[in-house]
């Protein structure tokens, strides 16, 4: 009898060994994942901060300007157009074609809201491409911004010349000769007789 107590206390013993050893083995295997796991956000962490790193900034003037390039028809001739702020910026776009039409699109915060259409002389569209020429227009940079400078509006201006369409976006900082060009186009085309053709988008 005395056997058989002693010999159940031992495979109780070993019983129990076996079981803490597994019990140890697990939260070993358990600490081991959560090192693993931790290494793997760490490594995804690295992952993120260089992607941002190499990520370009979002750059609103080159959208205008591939924009613009795209979506001027063939036989316009010369186009302004000035987008919103965060205040009462006029946002507008007026078109110019070849045959003396032109098409006003005034969106907000302009005298005029809709679509309308005008016609100008011949003479007035050389006035503009005369005065591009002053101030060598054609020359200018495609895009002036400062990436950094939030919350101001573009002008977009796009006159054809002999090498074809020129498109200039100056959302900061473009020099004083094209802001003389963006407020001579405006006033060449402020006292015409509109007819409007289209309400507001």
């Amino acid at each position: 009898m005395r056997t058989t107590i002693y010999l159940f206390t031992i495979l109780l013993a070993l019983n129990a060994c076996k079981g803490k050893k597994k019990a140890v083995a697990k939260v070993e295997k358990a600490k081991v994942e959560t090192e693993a796991k931790k290494m793997t956000d760490a490594e995804l962490e690295a992952q993120i901060v260089e992607q941002m790193k190499n990520e370009k900034l979002p750059n609103e003037a080159e959208d205008y300007y591939k924009m613009v390039e795209k979506e001027t028809p063939s036989n316009a001739v010369a186009r302004i157009q000035r987008t919103a702020c965060f205040g009462r910026c006029p946002i507008y776009t007026l078109t110019v074609f070849n045959d003396g039409r032109v098409e006003y699109f005034g969106k907000k915060f302009t005298p005029r809201e809709g679509r309308f259409s005008s016609k100008v002389l011949v003479e007035t569209i050389d006035q503009l491409k005369k005065y591009a020429i002053e101030i060598d227009y054609f020359n200018l940079a495609s895009v002036y911004d400062k990436q950094t400078v939030t919350d101001v509006p573009s002008i977009i201006t796009s006159l054809r010349g002999e090498a074809g369409l020129k498109t200039v976006v100056n959302r900061f900082d473009g020099p004083d000769e094209l802001r003389r060009f963006e407020n001579f186009f405006d006033s060449l085309f402020e006292e015409l007789e509109w007819t409007l053709i289209g309400s507001e988008e």
